[in-house]
């Protein structure tokens, strides 16, 4: 139990990779939990025996954030779950292919005045990055973008942070462990119980002005679910999706897709702050290249160096550092182990992305290692987890991690505000942040 209390539990876990592999039990109250910090192991259990280790064990807390299971994140592996992730992550396509890029360049051209706005002064670009995020979100959801300002942006990215932030609570998770622990007051659970009712009141409200400005031939990811809740089949009158199924692909995609992206946002400039030169070199190889154009995203092959300056990011830090829990559906085994039914498996992303049987010197900033010739190390990068439950937004985030950073490396030179480096150790809870940090945009010379 309280090897899951660490304030920095990626790291402990790892820690207790090193001591008993990469493949170690954790016993937690009523749980048996299995741990994997090895890329070919995690990848033999989510992608090659995905059908065994599809499942998401039940959780108490879970299923309050999820809507009783109702969220493609965090829901079982059933018909129903097949049916909802189908048809969202079809909608969600929609979106990518009509809209993507242009949603995303011009929130890049947004954030772009925002720093010139600055006038180089030394300022923490968290917010900022967290409203580009959620604008790119927001408009693929409602067709609608906030300015930082907004009332309604600052209240719903509140609330979320909020329930990100409580759920990676060793005071919230115990209770999935240890019933007899509900019964005891719990003031960070019942913060998480309201802040889960406000999200549902600000998304609830969300989906009602969409219908109501009437959007719903728009191209949108809601549109496209509120479709989906005409009857499927006409004589049996059932229902594809209902309309909880839309309510929480929203808040999926809204925490999957802001989050996640901000605090990346975030580390990679850290990370560059840390290695100037990397700077400079991505910013040449952005003028030769595009001879000073903005990218588009088919640019992307042909600007190796920002592409591996990005892997090499997600590798250090995987902004959902433990991924989701998985089950065992059925008796199976993992690298030679036997792994009981309704076993808790734990991919170690984290862990993986610093074996040092793969990765020479696993924890220093390296972009290069990508690009020496080793395809071995794109296959054990695995940001996005894989299998059945690979991200859902995974095309979203590779486009706006591109985009987003070949814009600000274009135009801006980070620099430290004060001389002294952002730590890197980070926060974690579900997702891996970076402690707070102010830098400095400079413009580059047009």
């Amino acid at each position: 139990m309280w090897d899951l209390t660490r304030d920095h539990l990626p790291l402990h876990l790892t820690s207790l990779a090193c001591r008993y592999g990469n493949i170690y039990r954790l016993n937690c109250g009523n749980t048996t939990m299995v741990v994997l910090s090895s890329s070919d192991i995690i990848r033999e259990a989510l992608v090659k025996k995905w059908s065994d280790f599809a499942g998401r064990p039940h959780s108490y807390t879970g299923d309050i954030v999820s809507g009783g299971g109702r969220s493609v994140s965090l829901g079982d592996y059933t018909e129903e779950w097949r049916t909802h992730r189908r048809l969202a992550h079809s909608a969600l396509q929609r979106c990518v292919t009509e809209s993507l890029q242009s949603v995303i360049q011009e929130q890049a051209v947004h954030l772009r005045q925002v720093l010139l706005d600055y006038k180089e002064t030394p300022v923490d670009l968290s917010e900022d990055f967290t409203v580009a995020a959620s604008n790119v979100i927001t408009t693929l959801a409602f067709g609608k973008a906030y300015e930082k300002s907004s009332v309604e942006l600052q209240r719903l990215q509140g609330c979320l942070n909020e329930i990100v932030s409580l759920w990676g609570s060793p005071w919230i998770s115990a209770l999935d462990s240890f019933p007899l622990l509900r019964k005891l007051p719990n003031p960070p659970f019942s913060r998480l119980l309201k802040e889960v009712a406000r999200r549902d009141d600000l998304i609830r409200g969300h989906i009602e002005e969409f219908k109501t400005r009437g959007s719903e031939n728009s191209i949108t990811l809601t549109a496209s679910l509120l479709k989906c809740l005409e009857p499927a089949d006409t004589k049996t009158k059932a229902t594809a999706l209902t309309h909880v199924h839309v309510h929480m692909a929203t808040v999926d995609l809204l925490i999957g897709g802001t989050e996640t992206t901000a605090a990346w946002l975030c580390w990679a400039v850290a990370f560059l702050l840390h290695r100037p030169e990397v700077q400079n070199r991505v910013y040449e190889e952005l003028c030769t290249v595009l001879e000073g154009r903005y990218p588009q995203y088919s640019d992307r092959h042909r600007l190796p160096y920002l592409r591996a300056v990005i892997s090499e990011v997600l590798r250090l830090r995987p902004v959902a550092p433990l991924a989701v829990p998985h089950k065992a559906i059925r008796h199976s085994s993992i690298a030679g182990y036997f792994i009981p039914k309704n076993t808790v498996i734990i991919p170690n992303l984290f862990g993986a992305h610093h074996d040092p049987t793969v990765w020479k010197d696993p924890f220093s900033f390296r972009p290069e290692r990508f690009l020496e010739g080793n395809g071995a190390s794109l296959r054990s990068l695995l940001p996005f987890g894989g299998g059945a439950r690979l991200c859902l937004g995974e095309s979203v985030a590779k486009m706006e991690l591109f985009l987003f950073t070949a814009y600000l490396l274009r135009d801006f030179q980070f620099q430290t505000a004060d001389g002294s480096l952002p730590d890197l150790r980070g926060v974690a809870t579900v997702v891996l942040k970076a402690k707070p940090f102010k830098v400095i945009a400079r413009p580059r010379a047009e």
